[in-house]
């Protein structure tokens, strides 16, 4: 697909042309190879990287939109999962999501925000610049073994680096981690000193991100204003944001909800 004919906004994604649609029969095991290869490049020029100078918010979907791009059905799974696959992104955020984010860091006084697990940078891309807006240092690493290595570039803004050594050099006061591989804990992090909050998205109690055990071990709670919010690869319904408390503490005054 020629870049002229990528959505310059994302708007409305009724305006979209037809060969923009993500189409779900497209993904299905039936499908044929011509169909697989027309929703990889939808899915690759809907759910892509901004541009050098381009307004990272102008890549981002809102929420009517995913509802209208996305089957809200028995479908949801199988065409997430497609689109991660075609796109290497495993959480899909909205512009919701990304604006109750910075006021929630806001809210917890929060001055140094790490990524871990950044995987291409989607989100990464857009939070560099809002939590710059907002005086908090930002930093993004990812090793570089996510399941989906597909040769899609990557933001500047990621860096190559173990999100531990990561945590321990920059000492954040919270560290933001979307779909850990299964099995991943978060307690080294929660131990880090420095860290006070390690919020975690992906699939409430562990499903298949990160390590259930945590949920039994680790003193967390399920954070409402962000568990509605954004898209994960295996649907809305499996869809949650949960905050560990890390080694640091947590002040009376700040429990987020």
């Amino acid at each position: 697909m020629a870049a002229g004919n990528r959505p310059r906004s994302v708007s409305d994604p009724e305006d979209l042309p037809q060969e923009l649609r993500l189409n779900p029969h497209w993904c299905l095991t039936q499908a044929t190879w011509r169909q697989r290869c027309a929703f990889q490049e939808a899915a690759r020029a809907l759910v892509r990287l901004p541009a050098p100078g381009e307004d990272p918010w102008a890549v981002l979907w809102r929420e009517a939109d995913w509802r209208r791009l996305v089957p809200v059905d028995d479908r949801e799974e199988v065409v997430l999962a497609a689109l991660s696959q075609a796109t290497g992104i495993y959480f899909f955020p909205s512009r919701e999501w990304v604006r109750a984010f910075g006021r929630l860091v806001g809210w917890l006084k929060i001055r140094r925000v790490l990524e871990a697990g950044a995987g291409r940078g989607y989100l990464a891309a857009v939070l560099q610049p809002l939590l710059a807006s907002q005086g908090i240092a930002f930093k993004a690493v990812d090793n570089g073994q996510g399941e989906f290595e597909s040769g899609l570039p990557r933001s500047p803004v990621v860096e190559v680096a173990e999100a531990l050594q990561a945590a321990q050099a920059c000492r954040p006061d919270l560290v933001l981690y979307a779909w850990p591989p299964p099995g991943q804990s978060v307690e080294s992090l929660c131990r880090t000193p420095g860290v006070r909050y390690v919020l975690v998205l992906g699939e409430a109690q562990g499903g298949c991100t990160g390590d259930p055990a945590d949920w039994q071990r680790l003193r967390n709670r399920p954070l409402r204003c962000l568990s509605g919010l954004g898209v994960g690869r295996t649907g809305r319904r499996r869809q949650a944001a949960t905050i560990f408390f890390g080694s640091a503490g947590l002040s009376e005054g700040h429990r987020p909800d």
